[in-house]
């Protein structure tokens, strides 16, 4: 993995680079940052060029033999360390699961953990988003008290290890106090808080900024992914890029969504039931990504319009044709109903999930809505 090939966190790849040519490179880190950012890939790339045997323009060269090994995830002294789940009669370590693991991050680099749950499927017996478990950290040991087997630096990278149990989390408390000559821990975490303080004070922290929408364009240029259609997405998922990953790899990201949205609430606030079950009809022939989608973007506007209608205006994430249409709607989507509208989106969703029948489920979805933007509200805005 070559920082070049990431995009975005252009400040923070380069003092990472910086420490190797420097010199300054500390045998504990902590890469942190939202679901859906840039810090898992980035640790890889930072323990690639840790061990490149030519670094090439401030980057790692891509050819050398540790490179080669890195780009396949196979380097001798590359260890991964994740969340897995217990097997019978088997120990719950890492290597148990790793060569699924390359894989998982080969298809999504900006996976989250309920993604590698359900790569994993059937494999899991137990605990729906996997555990770090005691064994591992024996593993871990046994690692480290060997020599390193052809790398300068032996790299322990560890991913999500709030995961960790109790005892995993004390005998790594340990390793980190007197960690081996020539390894480095990477530590890569969405909630480094969960932590234990006594860990958390040992490590080099490095926080990995979200992707903004001008990255998004960038990293699906293929797709030819519009500016308006990245902040778009943007909004939806948070700036998670394994989630917009998933919606441009498997759904059909419909550039009308906008214009889908204010055609179906217009028709609810009408009570057109003959036009909701057309619109029913229409969105049933889509793909069941593209249905969850438009309802992730229900929510996204539903937020926006509360955000409108209470919050600084200068918080919304709204683009100037969805704004020009929050000043006229916002007022029906108020304190009163925002959260049966969220719920009932919500639940649809996984009724989708669940391979409900779409066209009945839109139907009452429409036929719901119509009551909830006839709901009263208490307290006018002035």
């Amino acid at each position: 993995m070559l920082f070049q090939d990431i995009v975005g966190n252009i400040k923070t790849k380069q003092e990472l680079i910086d420490t190797v040519l420097n010199n300054r490179i500390s045998n504990s880190l902590l890469f942190y940052g939202n679901t859906g950012s840039a810090k898992l890939p980035l640790a890889i790339a930072y323990a690639q060029l840790l061990n490149c045997e030519k670094i090439y323009h401030n980057d790692s060269c891509g050819t050398c033999s540790s490179c080669l090994k890195y780009n396949n995830l196979t380097h001798p002294d590359l260890h991964f360390i994740f969340p897995v789940w217990k097997i019978k009669s088997q120990q719950s370590v890492s290597d148990m699961f790793v060569d699924k693991w390359r894989d998982f991050f080969k298809k999504n680099k900006y996976g989250n953990l309920n993604d590698w749950a359900d790569f994993v499927g059937p494999e899991k017996k137990t605990n729906h988003q996997g555990k770090i478990y005691k064994d591992e950290a024996e593993n871990i040991h046994q690692k480290i008290s060997l020599k390193n087997y052809e790398a300068r630096y032996r790299v322990i990278l560890i991913w999500m290890p709030e995961q960790m149990e109790l005892r995993t989390s004390n005998k790594l408390l340990k390793m980190l106090e007197e960690p081996p000559e020539r390894t480095v821990f990477i530590l890569v975490s969405a909630d480094p808080n969960q932590l234990l303080p006594t860990i958390n004070s040992r490590l080099q922290k490095i926080r990995i900024n979200d992707f903004v929408a001008e990255d998004i364009v960038e990293f699906f240029s293929t797709n030819k992914i519009s500016l308006e259609n990245a902040k778009q997405l943007k909004n939806i998922t948070g700036g998670d890029l394994g989630r917009i990953a998933k919606l441009i790899n498997e759904a059909t990201i419909d550039e009308d969504l906008f214009e889908d949205y204010k055609s179906w609430l217009r028709l609810c606030y009408r009570a057109d039931v003959e036009g909701a079950a057309d619109f029913s009809n229409t969105i049933s022939l889509k793909e069941r990504k593209s249905q969850k989608l438009f309802l992730s973007y229900i929510i996204k506007m539903t937020r926006e319009s509360i955000i409108y209608n209470f919050a600084n205006k200068s918080l919304l994430q709204a683009s100037k044709k969805e704004q020009e249409f929050l000043v006229n709607f916002s007022p029906f989507i108020h304190e009163e109903n925002s959260c049966l509208i969220v719920d009932k989106i919500e639940k649809s969703i996984k009724e989708i999930n669940r391979n409900a029948n779409s066209k009945i489920l839109f139907f009452e979805l429409s036929l719901q809505m119509m009551k909830f933007l006839k709901v009263k509200r208490k307290f006018a805005i002035k």
